[in-house]
């Protein structure tokens, strides 16, 4: 089998598996006595791999958290629905999955753990082997692979009515090969799409509570630019928000914080320039820059002159010779 899953020992030691047991409580009704991996009274493990297509239920009642882990062959975008408990994915951010929420991942051929809190737990997965990358991202970007990611994870919703529908369609499908063949995929396209619109939808909502706290960003900013630890944790700790918000926002709108910092610096510095007969080194160190010469690379770079012609261009009265 392509799928393969790794079963906690506690588990399973001191407990008789009863394969030939099928749990009357399982989600999906096309599971069969062989696609159970563990069953007995306080819960049930199964999987089973129907074409391209990966099914895996899990129900238990556990005193302490515990993991399983998830190993697909080929390319597979996995879709998690939580029922009851909670859990998250063992990566680098620890995305978690709370009780009634649903989240999809791109895996390539990797091993994902799962981690699952202590208590009733109740949770699906549905895999769909990718072979062209190329034509899901036609039809559904936000949720085609990160390019040179293994785990490509995208963001936890709300399972709700129109998710709820869909599953109960594939939870009633029968065991026989007409709808294992034709009416899964099916169902499983409508899956993809409609979290497809979840996530755009989220984002767009997102992306107007975001607006505020841009602004907010750029005016301290605006007020801050001098302070010399100036920096994204210390805006993120002003705003009472966090690093990673402040550093996708400023990153969906061409920017980061370090480069805002140094655009006000600059033209900041061309108004000195302007105004004052302060030197080159002078304005640079007052603006915090870390030489003269890195001053005037950046001011190059933003206006395609240096700080001297720029004073040549906009010389005050006061400053020209007199004949």
């Amino acid at each position: 089998m392509l799928l393969n899953i790794s079963l906690p020992l506690f588990l399973t030691s001191g407990i008789s598996v009863n394969t030939s047991l099928v749990s009357k409580a399982r989600y999906f009704n096309f599971m069969r006595e062989q696609d159970m991996l563990l069953s007995h009274k306080d819960g049930y493990i199964a999987q089973r791999k129907i074409g391209q297509l990966s099914f895996i239920e899990i129900k238990c009642n556990c005193d302490i958290d515990w993991y399983f882990t998830v190993a697909n062959a080929h390319q597979t975008f996995w879709m998690v629905f939580q029922l009851l408990g909670n859990s998250f994915i063992d990566d680098a951010q620890k995305h978690s999955i709370e009780q009634q929420q649903y989240q999809g991942y791109f895996n390539e051929e990797n091993t994902v753990r799962h981690h699952l809190r202590s208590g009733k737990t109740w949770m699906i997965l549905i895999g769909l082997e990718i072979s062209d990358m190329k034509l899901l991202s036609t039809e559904w970007k936000m949720l085609s692979a990160e390019s040179g990611s293994q785990l490509s994870i995208r963001p936890a919703q709300k399972i709700a009515f129109r998710i709820y529908k869909i599953l109960q369609q594939i939870q009633h499908i029968k065991d026989s090969p007409f709808s294992l063949k034709y009416k899964l995929p099916a169902l499983m396209v409508q899956l993809m799409d409609t979290y497809h619109a979840d996530i755009l939808e989220h984002a767009r909502s997102m992306q107007q509570d975001d607006i505020p706290l841009l602004h907010r960003a750029k005016d301290y900013i605006m007020k801050h630019y001098m302070d010399a630890d100036i920096d994204i944790q210390v805006i993120a700790d002003k705003l009472l928000t966090s690093e990673r918000t402040l550093y996708r926002i400023f990153k969906e709108n061409g920017l980061t914080v370090n480069a805002a910092i140094r655009t006000i610096r600059i033209y900041k510095g061309r108004e000195m320039l302007r105004r004052t007969d302060k030197s080159v080194d002078m304005i640079a160190f007052y603006l915090q820059f870390s030489t003269a010469r890195y001053f005037i690379k950046q001011y190059v770079n933003y206006f395609g002159h240096t700080p001297a012609m720029e004073r040549k261009l906009n010389q005050r009265p006061s400053l020209r010779k007199t004949k």
